[in-house]
C-alpha cells in the first residue's frame, strides 16, 4: 500500500500537524530540525501551504493558515462534540436567563458557532458563524491568555486593537495585565467594551489534553446583568464548559474501548 503514498503530500502533513500542535508559531530552521527537510524541499513546501492559506506567515514563524482554520470549523460544526455542546449552550441560557453562546478561536478571530437566546433576546448578541474581535470580546480573552499570550504582538499587527466604546482596551500593556487576570480568575469579561450597552462573560472549554478548544458564555444588557452577578454567572459557565469537556470525552473513551 505504501508505493502508492505521495512523498510530498506527507511531508505536507507532517507540517501542517507539527503547526498545530504548537500554537505559538514555529521558524524554518524549527521545521528543519523536527522533520529532517533540506531547507529547498521546506521552503517549497511552505510557498504551496502559504499560498493555499493552509499556513500562514508572520514575520520568520509559521502559523495555521486560515483555510486550514476553516476546515476545523467546518468539522466542528458538523463533529459530535459540537453537537454534544448544543444542550449545554442552552442549558446555560435557561439557567442564566441570558443568551449563551459557544466560540473557537478562527484565524486571530472569534467565531461564533452555537447562540441560544435567553426569553430576551439581546439584538447586539452575535449570531452562528459571525467573526469578532478578540481584545474586546470575553471569548476572545479566553483565547488570547490561553493559545495566543506568547505571541501577542505578532497578532496585535495583523489585528489592531480598534476601539468600538470608551472601555475598550487598545494598548498592549493593559491587555496583558489583563489576560493574566483572565489565566487567574478562570474567566474572562467584556465590561461594556464591544456595546456600550452590553456585557459578556466566558469561560474556557478544553479538550482531553487540557487544551483550550473553545469558550462558552453568555451576552447580556448591562441593566440586567450586574457586576453582582459575575460570580454566579462564573459558576454556570463552568458548569456548562465541564459538562461539554465530560461528555465529548466519554464518546472518545467509548470508542477507543
Amino acid at each position: 500500500m505504501e508505493r502508492y503514498l505521495i512523498p510530498s503530500v506527507n511531508r505536507a502533513c507532517e507540517v501542517l500537524r507539527l503547526l498545530v500542535k504548537h500554537n505559538q508559531g514555529l521558524t524554518m530552521q524549527e521545521l528543519m530540525a523536527e522533520l529532517e527537510l533540506p531547507r529547498t524541499t521546506l521552503f517549497r513546501l511552505l510557498r504551496t501551504l502559504c499560498a493555499e492559506q493552509m499556513v500562514q506567515k508572520r514575520g520568520k514563524l509559521y502559523f495555521c493558515g486560515a483555510e486550514l482554520m476553516q476546515l476545523g470549523f467546518n468539522i466542528i460544526h458538523s463533529d459530535r462534540m459540537h453537537q454534544l455542546a448544543i444542550p449545554h449552550v442552552q442549558r446555560l441560557a435557561l439557567k442564566s436567563g441570558h443568551t449563551a453562546h459557544l466560540a473557537v478561536p478562527n484565524n486571530g478571530q472569534v467565531l461564533i458557532v452555537e447562540v441560544f437566546d435567553s426569553p430576551n433576546p439581546l439584538l447586539v448578541s452575535k449570531r452562528p458563524g459571525v467573526q469578532a474581535q478578540m481584545h474586546c470580546s470575553s471569548t476572545g480573552k479566553v483565547f488570547l491568555a490561553h493559545l495566543y499570550y506568547d505571541n501577542l504582538e505578532l497578532l496585535i499587527q495583523e489585528h489592531p486593537m480598534e476601539r468600538h466604546t470608551e472601555h475598550t482596551i487598545t494598548d498592549i500593556d493593559s491587555l496583558r495585565k489583563e489576560l493574566k487576570r483572565v489565566v487567574a480568575m478562570g474567566y474572562a469579561l467584556d465590561d461594556r467594551e464591544y456595546n456600550k450597552d452590553a456585557r459578556c462573560l466566558a469561560v474556557p472549554v478544553r479538550d482531553n489534553r487540557g487544551v483550550v478548544v473553545a469558550s462558552i458564555g453568555i451576552t447580556a444588557p448591562v441593566v440586567a446583568f450586574p457586576m453582582s452577578q459575575v460570580q454566579a454567572i462564573v459558576e454556570l459557565a463552568k458548569e456548562a464548559a465541564n459538562g461539554i469537556y465530560r461528555d465529548a470525552y466519554q464518546v472518545k473513551h467509548e470508542k477507543a474501548s
